[in-house]
């Protein structure tokens, strides 16, 4: 029989991220919010009894690694939100951690294991904040050293097995990178591609053996294939080209298996390999999601991966490949929900004002009567440079589930349908992809149980932005909107971008325009300069210590849409940045949601 739940129960799925396995390969550390805080948490490969590790209340562990030699763990961990990531070493018993880059504006990013697991090499921009270099850290000394001192907008791919080279990807624009090697003996630095006009080329890795570089890249294609390079001759082979974008490749430790993904219109495909015995090894079939990723123990005896769908949060799965045996190792869905209550959703296409097919996926409330016309939330992703796919989302299946309709496209500028389709949206923000969300409202309108009337558009960052285009370039179109972290002046949000963000600012250029130069386009996509058109109710959330987006984005659209004298709701959370990290955070702000949508939106009196 149909039940619907509280916001709270959905909410009370544990996330999983971040596996790693001890160096005996007899237990997995990973990163979970089982305590409402993302903290470190431990379970035996043999599955059982999952052991909290790291009791944190207030700042978010978003990365865990075991080292491969010694019973100890390294972790990435911000302030309140603020991205300023910081690297630490703890004992793998739990106790007091070691803060490797100290400093209140250093960033650090880990990057990867030796092949000896002696040391690691890791980011950070302690030199200058704008600039982010390499650095390996020596577990024996506990010394870091600069090997690699970046130029601006290199982007690490991987470092040799021989600690010899480091590959990187150039970034100019997501339509057009380079790569390049850097020799570390005799500190030769050289660009390896020489397209001309939008190519990207994406370095993945060395081969176990250090000849050869795999790579991703669309020269003359749509999409992106699997490629490598031989260093010694510059030769280049073709290895997979399916008519979908390759998205990533990796060896295990010692090259016995060769995994490589695809993402086919949204699902991701993932094969594997045997290399000695030349066969494809099949990964265990699951219901209700696809498998999302993948990693193998040092030893290669293990394989664990990731299990996700739109009724399925991700779960932890272990394979021990000799004994042929699969063992799930979480289970995140609350114990309270049953899953056939739950929505899968559907892929669809609609036509655009153009005639462009745009890509969506449609959640039906499974307690619809005959005759019923019901509201629909539109829901836009961030970016732009993102593609939404199924996924487990507690906030969709919380609204599909209490009757409202969902809709969630990938406007033009989305990735995964080709670099055509994702260019669409440069210097037009604010034009033809919010078209694509008004003409889903044409579609919506051949279902017979859509209301019409009662059609929300929500987004996060960029889709925070779409909201506050809709209810200011088509401010009749929608019943209401619901912004998170949009920016809502494109000129002062291009100034108060991060410093770590300024060697990209050629992507910006190309994404925007060049605020001096196209002055009068800036102008006119600001939501900001037309807040006076604003008629429908708008909810609008922020994190005090967003380094993307400023708080005072949400600050002056949220000022200026009050004098119109239309109902305007204001969060504010001091202790989140870009984003809701924290369960509290994320029930207290969607139970006042949904609140406001059924005050303005439903008509219905608070309980």
């Amino acid at each position: 029989m149909f039940q619907t739940y509280p916001l709270e129960t959905f909410f009370a799925y544990n996330s999983v991220i971040s596996a790693t396995f001890s160096p005996d390969e007899k237990i997995v550390a990973y990163v979970s919010n089982a305590s409402g805080v993302h903290n470190i948490w431990t379970v035996p490969v043999s599955g059982g009894e999952a052991k909290q590790l790291t009791y944190d209340t207030v700042n978010t562990i978003i990365f865990v690694t075991w080292c491969p030699n010694r019973d100890s763990l390294v972790y990435m961990q911000d302030q309140g939100g603020n991205e300023n990531f910081h690297l630490f070493l703890m004992p793998a018993q739990g106790g007091s951690a070691v803060d490797l880059s100290p400093g209140d504006s250093v960033r650090a990013q880990f990057l990867k294991w030796s092949y000896d697991g002696n040391s690691f090499v890791f980011l950070s921009n302690v030199r200058d904040p704008r600039f982010f270099d390499i650095y390996q850290h020596d577990l024996t000394t506990g010394q870091s050293t600069m090997i690699y001192q970046t130029k601006g907008t290199e982007e690490f791919a991987d470092w040799s097995r021989d600690q010899k080279k480091i590959a990187f990807n150039i970034f100019n624009s997501t339509t057009d990178q380079d790569m390049a090697m850097y020799d570390l003996p005799s500190a030769k630095f050289d660009i390896i591609t020489s397209d001309t006009g939008e190519v990207t080329n994406q370095a993945q890795m060395f081969s176990p053996d250090s000849r050869y570089l795999y790579f991703l890249t669309d020269k003359d294609s749509e999409f992106s294939m699997l490629m490598r390079r031989n260093l010694s001759t510059g030769q280049q082979e073709l290895l997979e080209k399916p008519n979908w974008d390759v998205i990533g490749a990796v060896f295990s430790h010692n090259g016995t298996y060769f995994a490589w993904a695809y993402n086919q219109d949204g699902s991701i495909k993932i094969r594997v390999f045997n290399q000695p015995e030349k066969k494809e090894m099949p990964l265990p079939a699951l219901p209700n999601g696809e498998i999302r990723g993948l990693d193998f123990s040092r030893s290669e005896r293990y394989l664990n991966f990731y299990f996700n769908g739109d009724r399925q949060p991700t779960n932890l799965y272990v394979v021990d490949l000799q004994a042929n045996k699969l063992t799930q190792l979480t289970n995140c869905l609350p114990r309270q929900i049953a899953q056939e209550n739950l929505v899968q959703s559907e892929l669809l296409r609609y036509p655009s004002f153009d005639g462009k097919e745009i890509p969506a996926y449609l959640y039906k409330p499974k307690n619809l009567q005959a005759g019923e016309k019901r509201p629909v939330i539109i829901e836009i992703h961030g970016g732009p440079m993102s593609q939404e796919i199924k996924r487990w989302s507690p906030l969709r299946q919380y609204f599909v589930n209490h009757g409202y309709v969902m809709l969630v496209p990938n406007v033009r500028g989305s990735t995964g349908y080709g670099k055509t389709f994702h260019q669409l949206d440069d210097k037009d923000w604010g034009g033809s992809p919010l078209q694509d969300v008004i003409y889903a409202k044409q579609y919506l309108s051949s279902l017979d149980y859509v209301d019409t009337s009662k059609i929300i558009i929500y987004g996060g960052s960029y889709g925070g932005y779409m909201v506050l285009a809709a209810l200011t370039f088509a401010p009749t179109e929608f019943a209401a909107g619901i912004d998170l972290v949009g920016p809502s002046n494109l000129v002062t949000f291009l100034h108060s971008l991060p410093p770590y963000w300024e060697p990209f600012i050629k992507y910006w250029h190309k994404e925007l325009g060049d605020p001096k130069k196209d002055k009068k386009f800036f102008y006119d996509r600001s939501p900001l300069n037309f807040a006076d058109r604003i008629v429908r109710p708008l909810f609008v959330i922020h994190g005090a210590n967003d380094p993307r987006v400023k708080k005072s984005e949400s600050d002056q659209i949220v000022e200026a849409a009050r004098k119109n004298n239309v109902p305007v709701e204001y969060m504010v959370f001091p202790d989140e940045g870009h984003g809701l990290r924290k369960r509290e955070n994320q029930i207290k702000a969607f139970k006042a949601v949904a609140g406001f949508l059924d005050k303005y939106i439903l008509m219905r009196q608070p309980s």
